[in-house]
């Protein structure tokens, strides 16, 4: 692209659009991760909405930064005190298995990609994304321990899935360039991973206490203060990178730290608005190119096989994990069928999408298997889940409501999902 201010007046426009009718339109079923996907989609037709190579990668792991401390931040691990396990179960059972499924299922259509490219496709289509769920999360009529379970599973599985993806594009570039030295994004062998492990519990820790403490004193104000959660995420990236540590473990790991130690994060939630405009933000320019994606995905050949893999992992490989993790739980077969079906797939399967096509280049067959899958994926999840969250919440709740499901309605904390990536003003 000779220049970037096409691409930026496009999006400014589109942006501009979403915002000033956004509530009404989110009534009507109409998501943002739907708008900015079309946006791309139509204007890849006339208009070049493409990054340079440097760039989408550039984005992609800025975003994926963001979008890992945000989500782990926003999930409070001690108030799950009360009612863990469904979430621990989904997280712990349901995922890595849906891993396997998916990895064997695709080894199995896509067989010239190899193990490692199937891992490598596990890995991006399976974490979930609660923006194109939103009224699931925020339906009151859904039990609170349901709407809490999809918003930690969505919260936690893409920091989760981060090293499988690492993992498997480092062994696919491995055996490419045998003895060449790996991108340090993909370095995640032990010490590079402990160290990260390191810098992000560091980085969030420390970046809570002193937060706190200016808080505690009045030393700043709430403006201010979401300049340093903003801050926080870049810190660690920048710091894991100079020690030579995993980047993405170092943000998600200080995500999780800084929301656990941070009291007020947890007293005064306007201080984190910062960072969730920082992520609507990059999760509205990764829909964009997105869309650029799939319509060049189209445009270069369509195979049966990533149709069929794309419909399954929003189905079969999603339902079977979720029952399997919740037997003996106790909740009815609506329940089950709702989280399972529930498993929307966003900004993470982009991003994951768009490092492989910066690593791997766009000229190899396997590339474009991966990204037709991932494409795929994320196309159909936008529209499904998009247009299927308030009719089923609503259905589901009232289901709820008449059969007073004893395990359904437990009580449990309420979710506080952000408004990122999709979520609706509370």
């Amino acid at each position: 692209m000779a220049s970037p201010w096409g691409f930026v007046l496009a999006l400014a426009g589109v942006l501009l659009a979403w915002t000033l009718v956004s509530r009404w339109a989110q009534g009507h079923g109409v998501t943002g991760p739907m708008v900015f996907l079309a946006t791309g989609l139509v204007l890849s037709g006339f208009a070049d909405v493409s990054l340079a190579p440097e760039d989408a990668r550039t984005l992609a792991e800025l975003t994926l930064v963001v979008v890992l401390f945000h989500d782990a931040s926003t999930v409070r691990l001690a108030a799950l005190r009360r009612d863990p396990w469904v979430a621990v179960r989904l997280l712990g059972i349901g995922f890595p298995l849906a891993i396997v499924l998916t990895a064997a299922s695709t080894a199995w259509l896509l067989p010239a990609i190899g193990l490692a490219g199937a891992v490598l496709v596990a890995g991006a289509i399976t974490p979930t994304d609660a923006g194109l769920g939103a009224a699931t999360i925020l339906d009151p009529k859904v039990p609170v321990r349901v709407r809490r379970a999809l918003n930690v599973e969505s919260g936690l599985n893409d920091g989760l899935a981060t090293p499988i993806v690492l993992a498997a594009l480092a062994v696919i570039v491995g055996e490419a360039e045998p003895g060449a030295p790996l991108p340090a994004v993909l370095d995640i062998g032990a010490i590079p991973v402990l160290v990260g492990i390191g810098v992000g519990v560091g980085v969030g820790v420390l970046g809570a206490v002193l937060l706190d403490a200016s808080y505690g004193r009045g030393l700043s104000t709430t403006t201010t203060r979401g300049v340093v959660v903003l801050t926080l995420p870049l810190v660690a990236f920048a710091v894991a990178e100079l020690t030579d540590a995993n980047g993405f473990i170092a943000a998600f790991l200080a995500g999780i730290a800084f929301g656990r130690s941070s009291r007020c994060l947890e007293e005064e939630p306007g201080s984190g608005e910062s960072l969730e405009v920082a992520a609507d933000l990059l999760g509205f320019v990764m829909w964009v190119v997105a869309g650029g994606l799939v319509a060049a995905l189209f445009l270069d050949g369509f195979r049966w096989q990533w149709l069929v893999l794309a419909i399954a992992a929003l189905t079969v490989l999603r339902v079977v994990p979720v029952a399997l993790a919740l037997l003996g739980t106790g909740f009815a077969a609506p329940t089950v069928l709702f989280l399972g079906w529930f498993g929307p797939r966003g900004l993470a399967s982009i991003v994951f999408g768009l490092l492989t096509l910066e690593e791997l280049g766009a000229d190899r067959a396997l590339v474009t298997d991966v990204t037709g899958v991932v494409g795929l994926t994320v196309l159909l999840s936008v529209v499904l889940h998009g247009a299927t969250a308030g009719p089923l919440a609503g259905r589901y709740g009232g289901w709820v409501a008449r059969t007073h499901g004893p395990i359904e309605s437990e009580p449990s904390v309420e979710p506080m999902p952000s408004r990122g990536r999709g979520l609706p003003d509370r």
